[in-house]
């Protein structure tokens, strides 16, 4: 899996994110950028009709930060013809900033066997909670695919390392077909539930069932003998972050905006078979437990929920924009 994760998967990150930018570029046939600057790209019903019928420039569409300037920069004329770069800066934000905060974490807590300990501690409590609700299931499903479909595990680990191509495809497909507020709200959300995770996991360390004892009997199909790669075997890999379970958080949260905004009816039915894969594969590998995927989805939801706490970032970003001198056009919003 090491050619997946170290090539195939940024080259798909950036093959999706450069069609995204040449889909949702806007065209100057009404005059030039700035006029397209003042054209709205998608509509409330998230439609791109009208795009040849509003050339006419309406007063006051262009941000406060244009009072310092007769005409705009070229990274602002640049960014009005390919309005989707900034939303790939947004997404590069959300990403690394919490990887970082990972690393960071990872190397912080390296050499300190007692938080490794009480991570493991917390592990075999969620196993026996999880016994006595009857949801123990982990070693069970690892278990039954070994020894039924052990060549399953291939597609499996596919599936897991598909999570972040899934999420930036449906990134691309909110900006290009949902209603803007829709499509603000959901990143907001995005942003928003990577920081309520690295909060849970940063306050009480779980170990994955991978990495529990052997005797607990679990087998750590992803990173078996020459399998995994740099992106998961290295210094700054965080190992005991399996509470909550982003990866199944995040693939009910596509499912359930896809179902429930998607205009696109046959995406809104095979939406739901995305967590159902993700679920029986972060079990069947050993990377979460039942109760990660549980408060992972609890996570994802209080962070839609509570998406709008990210607008107060806002300010900041005013003030950055101002200082590089980079116009935002005014269709795209705040937050």
């Amino acid at each position: 899996m090491g050619i997946l994760k170290n090539i195939l998967e940024p080259a798909a990150i950036a093959a999706i994110f450069t069609l995204g930018a040449w889909i949702n570029r806007r065209d100057d046939r009404c005059g030039g950028v700035n006029d397209d600057i003042r054209t709205p790209l998608l509509h409330e019903d998230g439609s791109e009709e009208g795009r040849d019928t509003q050339c006419e420039p309406e007063e006051d569409t262009v941000t406060e930060s244009a009072r310092y300037k007769p005409r705009l920069w070229l990274h602002s004329r640049l960014l009005a013809r390919y309005p989707f770069l900034l939303e790939i800066w947004y997404w590069l934000l959300i990403y690394w900033i919490y990887q970082g905060a990972r690393a960071i974490s990872a190397r912080v807590i390296a050499n300190n066997e007692a938080i490794f300990q009480k991570a493991e501690s917390h592990a075999i409590q969620i196993l026996a909670f999880e016994h006595t609700l009857h949801i123990d299931i982990e070693l069970s499903v690892q278990r039954f695919i070994l020894t039924k479909a052990p060549q399953l595990m291939d597609i499996l680990a596919v599936i897991y390392y598909f999570h972040i191509i899934v999420g930036v495809a449906f990134y691309v497909y909110c900006y290009t077909y949902l209603p803007h507020n829709k499509y603000q709200a959901i990143r907001r959300a995005l942003a928003l539930m990577n920081i309520i995770a690295f909060a849970i996991l940063s306050l009480w360390r779980c170990t994955p069932p991978r990495l529990l004892p052997e005797d607990f009997g679990f087998i750590d199909e992803l990173h078996r003998g020459n399998s995994g790669s740099a992106w998961t075997r290295n210094k700054f890999q965080l190992t005991i972050a399996a509470m909550p379970s982003l990866h199944f958080g995040n693939s009910v949260f596509i499912a359930c905006c896809t179902v429930g905004y998607s205009p696109h009816a046959f995406l809104r039915v095979i939406a739901p078979l995305w967590p159902v894969m993700m679920g029986w594969t972060v079990i069947a590998t050993a990377n979460h437990f039942v109760l990660d995927m549980v408060v992972g989805v609890v996570v994802v939801c209080s962070a839609y929920y509570w998406n709008w706490v990210m607008v107060m970032l806002v300010p900041v970003e005013r003030v950055l924009f101002r200082f590089i001198r980079l116009e935002k056009p005014r269709y795209m919003g705040d937050g």
